[in-house]
């Protein structure tokens, strides 16, 4: 079976009203020009900060570090043996609570006594490949928002709004992420309840990323981007499902299509719109907030708030070191065992999505912080309907030496209300952590007959 694009004439008539047609603007050649120069080739600001927590970007190394050993399975640590520089806890707060999200300041108000950050010197030494840096210029040029901010033309390659104006452009650049073209990885989560009963999940995903591959811009054709096959393995009644999901940057024109594989019948079946606030099992969170933000961002207003310097998790390799064991990052009830999580000062990007009036999602208030040196998303405030902070998300990047930029070795989702979190993506006990591009599509892997065959 093969995908197929539906007719963009017959979709533009079904195009409520409501959307606008008005389009972002790119920015212009001038303002282009910052890439590279007073800004990194990929948006950040070059310099450092003031009293020089901050240091100024290097992207000194590409791949390797000349400091490290890579066998191929674990990004080792590119900075052995550095020592916390200090640590933050509910005694000392009030010093370091002005560089810190709402989120963070209620994990401590929650657990004073076991809830720590141990902060690590800033580093911006890692830089990413050269043919990301040529798609991001040109995309600073050429990328377009329209239909209300729901369909993405113009881009390719890498983040899509290197000068984002607006925070729409800043959560498209979380969506557009520069990640692996190819991407296999074991994904393992665990869900610890108050009482420290933990359920546990496993899945092995394999994802193909045509938007990201960026070798063929001339022939991009703005449609589908990715698509991707997560196996379960665990738990038992689980093991076997598959999951194959299609997704594109046209959210009016082609929303994601997903289709699920049932192992007790042998049939895959098209699955309904899951997305938005469908609840997973696996954790306290839902479908859209994986990875930072996934799926259509209809369904709030997004204003971009400024940006700050905050402390966020960075370089967090000790969480792939097979040394760490499960146990020991799950080992404290309410949040996971701080000192396996490394921070850092960056400067964030701070955006704020508010559900629009007759619109349905369990979150009223989303509040956002992007690193600005790899546009991935480290922390999310989630607020519900009535206002209260309701659950604090936190990713964990870390440089791939395989891929040459910043990924998410761990995802942390914790439910300030109930007690209960989630430590998913972790792979420390696995015979290897997440690789990326090495190797190619196998001819109709990525079809529904492909994943049809892959079930039997």
């Amino acid at each position: 079976m093969t995908i197929r694009i539906p007719c963009a004439r017959a979709l533009a008539a079904a195009i409520p009203l409501a959307f606008s047609l008005a389009a972002h603007a790119a920015v212009s050649a001038d303002e282009a020009k910052a890439l590279g120069t007073t800004l990194t080739p990929l948006g950040a600001e070059k310099a450092g900060n003031a009293d020089g927590s901050i240091p100024a970007w290097s992207g000194k190394w590409l791949g390797v570090p000349p400091q490290v050993q890579y066998d191929g399975k674990r990004n080792a640590d590119p900075y052995p043996g550095e020592k916390a520089l200090f640590t933050i806890t509910a005694q000392n707060l009030a010093q370091y609570a002005d560089k810190l999200s709402e989120g963070q300041k209620a994990l401590f108000a929650k657990y004073p006594q076991t809830y720590k950050m141990n902060v690590y010197p800033t580093h911006r030494d890692f830089r990413y490949e050269d043919r990301v840096y040529e798609n991001v210029k040109l995309n600073a040029t050429s990328a377009q928002l329209s239909n209300d901010g729901l369909t993405l033309k113009g881009a390719y390659g890498g983040p899509a709004f290197p000068i984002p104006k607006d925070g729409s452009e800043v959560l498209y650049n979380v969506m557009s992420v520069v990640s692996g073209w190819m991407y296999e990885a074991p994904n393992v989560g665990a869900y610890v309840q108050p009482n420290g009963s933990v359920a546990w999940s496993r899945t092995e995903l394999v994802a193909y990323n045509r938007y990201i591959k960026g070798d063929d811009r001339a022939n991009w054709d703005d449609g589908v981007y990715s698509t991707s096959i997560s196996t379960q393995k665990a738990p038992p009644r689980d093991a076997g499902k598959i999951t194959f999901t299609v997704n594109s940057f046209d959210f009016i024109g082609f929303p994601r299509q997903a289709w699920q594989y049932d192992p007790g019948s042998r049939r895959l079946r098209k699955s309904p719109d899951v997305g938005y606030d469908y609840p997973m099992d696996s954790g306290p969170r839902v479908v859209d907030e994986q990875n930072g933000f996934n799926g259509s961002p209809e369904r709030f207003s997004w204003k971009l708030i400024g940006k700050r310097e905050v402390y966020v998790p960075y370089h967090t390799n000790r969480l792939e070191d097979p040394a760490m064991k499960y146990a020991d990052l799950i080992s404290t009830r309410g949040h996971p065992n701080p000192e396996q999580i490394r921070y850092e000062l960056h400067r964030v990007w701070v955006i704020e999505g508010t559900l629009k009036p007759g619109t349905r999602h369990v979150y009223g208030k989303r509040r956002m912080y992007i690193d600005e040196d790899s546009w991935h998303m480290l922390l999310a405030d989630n607020y519900d309907t009535r206002g209260q902070l309701w659950r604090a998300a936190m990713n964990c990047p870390t440089y791939a030496y395989d891929g040459k930029f910043y990924y998410l070795n761990a995802s942390i989702y914790q439910d300030l209300f109930a007690g209960s979190y989630s430590a998913e993506n972790i792979t420390s006990e696995e015979p290897s952590s997440s690789r990326f591009n090495r190797r190619e599509p196998r001819p109709g892997e990525f079809t529904t007959d492909g994943v049809r065959r892959g079930g039997t």
